[in-house]
């Protein structure tokens, strides 16, 4: 076999196919993100970041009610404009934004390799943890009940770990 070949070029292994549906997004939002001069631009950098954030929660595997309510309460408490934001500020929220993709495709890259129900569980936990949300990026007042939200959906993700780990 070529070893020239990537992870991500394989097609044999089984449950691929859900893999895939993340890389569309994650390869889309790294050409957005690499462009020049995005941070001078930050209402579209905000856009963007929201819209990356929204696109990993939908293809997180939680129940519909609770990925409906998450995004609705993120979209309604984002914030398109930082003002105490820094230029060099933003840069580094982009390097983190960035940080965030790879962080989901190195998690695609393990579950290809490591497949199975706690594979594909891991790369939601994963996906969760790389979301590139940051405190200034929402209304504060929202805060609490984002961070319920997010909670819930981690003690779910959680106990369907536990169940995959106890069958029967």
């Amino acid at each position: 076999m070529d070893s020239s070949v990537g992870v991500e070029d394989s097609v044999s292994v089984e449950g691929l196919s859900s893999y895939d549906e993340f890389l569309g997004p994650i390869e889309y939002y790294e050409s957005i993100l690499r462009r020049k001069h995005l941070v001078k631009r930050e209402a579209e950098f905000r856009n963007h970041k929201l819209g990356l954030t929204l696109e990993l929660l939908k293809l997180v595997d939680i129940p519909e009610n609770l990925k409906s309510e998450l995004n609705s309460v993120i979209i309604k408490a984002w914030r398109l404009v930082a003002p105490e934001k820094t230029r060099a500020q933003r840069e580094d929220e982009l390097v983190l934004a960035r940080r965030s993709l790879e962080a989901v495709r190195s998690a695609i890259r393990w579950a290809r390799m490591h497949p199975g129900l706690m594979a594909e569980l891991q790369l939601n936990v994963a996906v969760m943890f790389a979301l590139p949300l940051m405190p200034s990026d929402l209304r504060s007042d929202d805060m609490p009940w984002i961070h319920d939200l997010l909670t819930q959906v981690m003690d779910y993700l959680a106990a369907k770990m536990v169940d995959a780990n106890n069958p029967g």
